[in-house]
């Protein structure tokens, strides 16, 4: 449990900046790992490709992430608690404010029918476990570095999604 207020709660990693300053050379990418030594290792990694990171560690706390960071791309696994991967890719496809975030999927499943569902969903490409850093490096470069930049858009937003038997609704401002 977090009993520093000040700070925000475990995998729900934020760092203070804003999403209209910062530069195309340090895109602000959101890692969304269940597992917190995968999170951090790619946390890492991502720094020294000159990234800023930020990362949730389910997908109910991606989505409040990605409203608040607006990221310039999205490293999603598929088998995160609370709303799967899969659903995260749809929700953030639906949002207007996320749709055209470049989303990497994450996940140990490496057959072509799971990566056509992968793609399906609304992500861009798919990377299995374990992950090629070079392949992400090269990723990184093309969806983010050479892409323009997209325009924030603000609006309010409502979505209904049924997950795993569960009806969760989502309020975006």
């Amino acid at each position: 449990m977090n009993n520093d207020p000040q700070e925000p709660p475990k995998g729900d990693s934020i760092n203070s900046f804003s999403p209209d300053s910062r530069e195309k050379n340090h895109p602000v990418v959101l890692i969304v790992e269940d597992h917190d030594d995968t999170r951090e290792m790619l946390t890492i990694l991502l720094s020294s490709f000159g990234c800023h990171v930020v990362g949730a560690e389910d997908g109910e706390r991606a989505m409040n992430v990605a409203e608040r960071s607006r990221p310039d791309l999205i490293l999603l696994d598929i088998k995160i608690p609370r709303l799967d991967g899969l659903a995260v890719a749809r929700l953030i496809r639906s949002h207007p404010g996320l749709n055209k975030v470049p989303i990497v999927a994450v996940t140990g499943y490496g057959t072509p029918q799971y990566h056509r569902e992968v793609l399906r969903a609304g992500c861009n490409h798919c990377l299995v476990k374990p992950i090629d850093f070079d392949q992400l490096e090269k990723l990184i470069e093309v969806l983010v570095r050479s892409a323009p930049r997209q325009a924030t858009i603000r609006s309010r937003y409502s979505l209904v999604v049924r997950s795993k038997g569960v009806m969760c609704s989502y309020h975006f401002h």
